[in-house]
């Protein structure tokens, strides 16, 4: 499917860019290099419980993982039938593009960063029944 990017972000100090590494001090984590935000958000999400089930027409999200597992199931609303699920966990970073459906299901307690580039508009989310998953 390509709505959706998933990137590991470098456990390192040592490159350019985004990045996350642990010190004596604790998880310094370097999540966007270079990209504009005007929509920042962070979210708990707790074991057993679920966030999404939606798409967005105009808006593209950026995840980034702080700690926790996920399952996160990707709909591509363009393409019947075109379906992904992924486990995701601390250190990953998923980009979605627009029109593409997305659920993510707490397989413990999570904490997420979200980005975007462009303004959250509460007009500009649409359901996606996930029902079944």
């Amino acid at each position: 499917m390509n709505k959706v990017t998933f990137e590991k972000l470098p456990n390192t100090k040592n490159v350019d860019g985004a990045k996350w590494w642990v010190e004596e001090k604790g998880i310094f984590a370097q999540i966007a290099y270079n990209e504009e935000i005007r929509h920042l958000a962070f979210f708990e999400l707790k074991n057993g419980f679920y966030r999404g089930s939606h798409f967005h027409k105009q808006k593209e999200e950026t995840f980034y993982v702080i700690s926790g597992r996920i399952r996160a199931i990707f709909r591509d609303m363009e393409t019947p039938g075109e379906e992904e699920e992924h486990i995701l966990v601390k250190g990953d970073r998923i980009r979605v593009k627009t029109n593409c459906g997305h659920i993510f299901y707490g397989l413990e307690d999570v904490l997420v960063v979200e980005y975007s580039p462009q303004v959250y508009d509460k007009n500009d989310t649409y359901p996606v029944d996930f029902k079944g998953m």
